[in-house]
């Protein structure tokens, strides 16, 4: 008897064809009807030399042909290296979720005193660190909102501290056009040169459009400087229903949607090709504390439909999980970052931001980050599915076993039992005397353990001294004293 076995990966869809057309449909209509917003001349000019009708910066109306061909002109695969020029993840809407953590933000739940606290430079290089070793975290994403030291040195210093401290790829939210050119330098430095940095890129940059439908002056001055330099680019809004966008999901993906096609436009006008990600992390406003939610199901839900709705445009798409409302790490936390992480895994979401954020975006714990890496683990698990195989099916072992067999000292077994998932995090003890502790410990003592003995792999000296020159003088041009004050100070 011959078997045919087919080993396919669990599938998980939100959306049906039907709707995606109507969603995708529906926001090119807005293009062309309603228009965007535009800000960047460089923009305007683009598009008025496409054809376009720019008369009315306040509403640039583009039509469905420029859409239709911006999605055939970009990318459809685009590879990510590490800093030292290894293969690090393919972004195809194939090849499965890549989580990234959060590494910076306003504040910091310090592990050791359990407090929140202002964020400084030392948190983040410990962030880092703890990421580093983390092997289910593949990438860093930098949001410098800590104000120990000014925006312009604050957004290249936590690049700066990511390949110091780490091999692992970054996306950075990017601040200002000086500097987006200072942490393409600081990573050229590293790659070899620019040449080099866009042929192996370990940095991808970011813009958010305002919703709804504007286009700010930087934010495309942003995307156009990485389609010049053919670095990766990010686009991906924010839209809140019920106060940006209409209160309905499909209302709000729709604005999403024309928001990062509009300037997807845009930058294939500048470079053909250029490497482009496209996402949303839309959510609600909580109608009773009027905050943006990084934990409502609705957000994910959202995440989850945009994702399958740029796959099937064949584009590489930008997810969100791994963050949570919660104030500390408990029972909310991991509920809600479980649920993101398995709707972002099933949908395939390429690049997927936020881990270890907490309290609704305003910080960050490197415990969550510890607690997200083992849902993961778990999370991988599902997403492998079951092989299906002469081996798997074990046929013939099973007919040798027989009823009221064991198979526990089998040679079979032996070779397969390794494939379990083991938790690290979570207590499996057979008798409750014997447990490790709780899972709240013993994140903890992770992150804890991470922090005292992990050490990254460094960069070779003479890189290093010349990248803290490099350091020097974005302090020296602001006129600062070259330290990492402390906060409050």
């Amino acid at each position: 008897m011959n078997i045919n076995c087919q080993n396919d990966k669990p599938q998980f869809k939100i959306l049906t064809e039907k709707k995606i057309e109507d969603l995708y449909s529906a926001a090119l209509q807005v293009l062309e009807r309603t228009g965007t917003a535009i800000e960047c001349q460089e923009a305007i000019n683009l598009l008025g030399d496409a054809g376009v009708d720019i008369s009315d910066p306040l509403k640039v109306k583009i039509p469905s042909k420029l859409v239709e061909k911006a999605i055939t002109d970009a990318p459809g695969v685009i590879p990510i290296y590490n800093r030292d020029g290894e293969p690090a993840m393919v972004l195809d809407g194939k090849s499965g979720s890549h989580f990234g953590a959060q590494v910076d933000s306003m504040n910091y739940l310090d592990p050791y005193t359990q407090k929140r606290r202002p964020f400084e430079v030392q948190d983040i290089i410990d962030h880092i660190r703890i990421t580093d070793a983390l092997e289910n975290v593949e990438w860093f994403f930098t949001c410098p909102g800590y104000s120990v030291v000014p925006g312009v040195i604050a957004e290249k210093l936590s690049v700066l501290q990511c390949v110091l401290n780490s091999t692992k790829p970054m996306v950075a939210e990017i601040l200002t056009v000086p500097g987006l050119r200072g942490m393409i330098d600081t990573c050229a430095m590293i790659a070899g040169g620019e040449d080099q940095l866009r042929k192996k890129p370990f940095f991808i940059g970011s813009a958010e459009p305002v919703t709804p439908l504007f286009q700010g002056k930087e934010a495309m001055e942003k995307g156009l400087i990485c389609a010049e330099k053919g670095i990766p680019h990010v686009v991906y809004g924010m839209p809140m229903l019920g106060a940006t966008v209409p209160a309905t999901l499909a209302g709000c993906i729709v604005i999403g949607l024309a928001e990062v096609l509009a300037e997807l436009v845009v930058l294939q006008l500048k470079n053909p090709g250029t490497p482009v990600i496209c996402g949303s992390l839309p959510s609600v406003m909580d109608m009773k504390t009027t905050i943006f939610s990084f934990g409502a199901p609705e957000m994910s839900l959202m995440v989850g439909a945009v994702t399958e709705i740029y796959h099937h445009l064949g584009l590489p798409s930008f997810g969100t999980g791994g963050c949570s409302d919660a104030a500390i790490v408990g029972a909310q936390a991991g509920i809600e970052t479980t649920y993101q992480a398995m709707i972002s895994s099933f949908t395939g979401a390429d690049l997927v931001h936020d881990v270890g954020i907490i309290y609704h975006d305003q910080m960050v714990s490197p415990e969550l980050t510890v607690l997200v890496n083992e849902i993961l683990g778990m999370v991988n698990v599902a997403t492998r599915g079951i092989e299906v195989s002469p081996e798997t099916l074990a046929l013939d072992l099973i007919e040798k076993k027989g009823p009221k067999g064991s198979y526990i000292s089998e040679p079979h077994t032996f070779r397969h039992f390794k494939d379990f998932w083991m938790p690290e995090l979570f207590d499996r003890s057979f008798e409750p005397s014997k447990s490790p502790g709780n899972c709240e410990d013993l994140v903890r003592q992770k992150t804890i353990d991470i922090l005292e003995n992990h050490e990254p792999k460094p960069l070779e000296a003479q890189m290093v001294a010349e990248l803290k020159k490099l350091e020097k003088s974005w302090f020296d041009q602001e006129g600062l004293k070259y330290e990492y004050p402390k906060a409050g100070k």
